[in-house]
C-alpha cells in the first residue's frame, strides 16, 4: 500500500515561534480527506506544497519507539521554515532542516496512533499529513482512569479547612461515587503562568505583572515547580519547568512588551504543555482577555479545556468602559464578546475562578492569593463506575454533608 498523502493550505500567516493545531474548519477538511483515502486509496495534494507520510507504514501495529518521518515536496522560492510533529494530538519535535525524520516512543499497548506533520514555509504557508496506525481491540482488558478533583470549599468567603473524607460525596453523571484518595492541605503543585506582554503592558505594567508573577515563584515549595510564559503575538520569553526561582525570574528585566495578543493560541500551547505532567495542573492567566491576532477561537481552545484536568485562574485587569466596543483584525465586536464569555465559562467549568483586580498594580497580591487558596484545596480521587472510553461528557457534581457551604472543582470531563 502507497504512503497515504495530502496537503492543505492556511489561509492566514502563522507565527513560527508558536506551535499550533489546525483550526475548528481545518479538521473538517482533514476528516473529508481521510475518509476519501480510506475508502478510495487515492491521492489528494496542495497547489504548492505536499507532505508524505513514509513511516510509520499504513496498517503497521505499533509498540515502543517508532520512527516517524516525511517527505516533503517544496514551494519554490519559499523555502521551509519548520516541521512540527505531533502524535495522538500531543506535540514531540520541530525540525528546521532536512532529512524530516524523529522518533517517539507510543507505549507498549496495541492500540492505534494518530501521527501528524505540519510544514510551514518562510512566507507563512502551510501543508499537513495524517496517518493512523492499526489497533486491537482486547475485550477482556478493562482499564478506568483515577478521576483527580481539586476542591476548594469556602463559607461567608473564608475557607473551610477542617472538613474529613467522609464529609464529600461525588456524583459523576448522577451516580455517586466512591472516594478512593483523600488528602486535604498542601499537595505539589505544576503551575503555568502566563503574562500578557503585548504592547498594552509596556512599560510599569508589565513590571507589576512580572512582580505578581515573582511572587508566586517565591512562595512555591520544594516539590512545586513551574513555568513563565510570556506571550503577545508570538512567545516573547519562556523558562523551562523548573522548581529553582532563580531559573524562573532570570532574564525578566531585559523583556519588554510588544505586539497584539494572541490569546488563544497561547492559553492552547499551556494546555498541551501541562498534558506532559501528572498531579496537580495549575494555569495562572494574567491578560484582559481581549484577543486580537489568534489563528486559534476559543471554542479550539475549550475542546482542549475538555480534555485537560488543569485549574484555570484569570487574573483579570480593569473592564471595558460601558458602551466601549471592541474591533481587531480577525473578529468584530461581537465575536470579541463571545471570546470573553466563552474564557469565562472555561475558568469556572475547570474549578478555577477570575481574579479581578482594578489595575495592574494589584497583580502582586492576587498572584499570592491563588497560591494560598492553592495551598488549601481538598484533593478527591475516584474511579468512575461508568467508564465508555467513547469521548462523552460527563458530569461531576461535589457536595457536603454540611449545609452553608460553597464548593468549587471542576464540573465534569471527556470520558476517553
Amino acid at each position: 500500500m502507497s504512503p497515504q498523502r495530502f496537503g492543505l493550505l492556511a489561509g492566514r500567516t502563522r507565527d513560527a515561534s508558536v506551535v499550533r493545531k489546525p483550526s475548528a474548519g481545518t479538521w473538517v477538511r482533514v476528516a473529508v480527506v481521510l475518509a476519501w483515502l480510506l475508502t478510495a486509496s487515492g491521492l489528494i495534494a496542495a497547489d504548492d506544497m505536499m507532505v508524505t507520510v513514509l513511516k510509520p507504514e499504513p496498517g503497521q501495529l505499533l509498540f515502543g519507539e517508532v520512527e516517524i518521518s516525511v517527505d516533503i515536496f517544496e514551494i519554490e522560492g519559499d523555502p521551509l521554515s519548520t516541521v512540527d510533529f505531533f502524535v495522538d494530538d500531543q506535540f514531540i519535535d520541530r525540525l528546521r532542516s532536512a532529512p524530516w525524520s524523529t522518533r517517539h516512543d507510543v507505549g507498549d499497548k496495541p492500540i492505534p496512533h494518530r501521527f501528524e506533520v505540519v510544514a510551514t514555509t518562510e512566507s507563512g504557508k502551510t501543508a499537513s499529513a495524517v496517518l493512523v496506525s492499526k489497533g486491537v481491540r482486547v475485550d477482556l482488558e478493562v482499564e478506568s482512569a483515577l478521576q483527580q478533583l481539586y476542591i476548594t470549599v469556602e463559607r461567608n468567603g473564608q475557607r473551610v479547612k477542617d472538613l474529613t473524607r467522609d464529609q464529600f460525596r461525588v456524583l459523576d453523571d448522577e451516580e455517586e461515587q466512591q472516594i478512593v484518595t483523600f488528602e486535604g492541605g498542601d499537595v505539589p503543585i505544576t503551575a503555568l503562568i502566563m503574562v500578557d506582554a503585548s504592547d498594552s503592558m509596556r512599560g510599569s505594567r508589565l513590571r507589576s505583572a512580572l512582580a505578581g508573577a515573582s511572587a508566586f515563584v517565591d512562595g512555591m515549595h520544594a516539590l512545586d515547580q513551574a513555568q513563565l510564559l510570556l506571550f503577545s503575538d508570538r512567545i516573547v520569553h519562556q523558562t523551562p519547568f523548573t522548581n529553582f526561582p532563580e531559573v524562573l525570574k532570570a532574564g525578566l528585566s531585559g523583556v519588554k512588551a510588544d505586539g497584539g495578543t494572541s490569546l488563544d493560541d497561547h492559553l492552547y500551547v499551556a494546555m498541551e504543555r501541562l498534558e506532559a505532567h501528572q498531579g496537580r495542573r495549575v494555569i495562572i492567566l494574567l491578560s484582559d482577555g481581549i484577543d486580537v491576532s489568534s489563528l486559534l477561537r476559543m471554542q479550539d481552545v475549550e475542546r482542549s479545556a475538555r480534555r485537560s484536568q488543569a485549574l484555570i485562574y484569570w487574573i483579570r485587569p480593569g473592564t471595558l468602559a460601558p458602551g466601549g466596543r471592541l474591533y481587531s483584525a480577525w473578529r468584530g465586536d461581537k465575536e470579541h464578546r463571545q471570546e470573553l464569555d466563552m474564557l469565562e465559562t472555561m475558568v469556572t467549568r475547570s474549578g478555577g475562578r477570575i481574579v479581578g483586580v482594578r489595575t495592574v498594580k494589584e497583580a502582586r497580591p492576587a498572584f499570592e492569593k491563588i497560591l494560598q487558596e492553592l495551598r488549601e484545596q481538598y484533593v478527591i480521587g475516584y474511579y468512575p463506575t461508568v467508564d465508555r472510553g467513547d469521548g462523552s461528557w460527563h458530569e461531576v457534581e461535589v457536595k457536603t454533608r454540611q449545609r452553608g457551604l460553597d464548593i468549587r472543582a471542576r464540573e465534569g470531563y471527556l470520558d476517553e
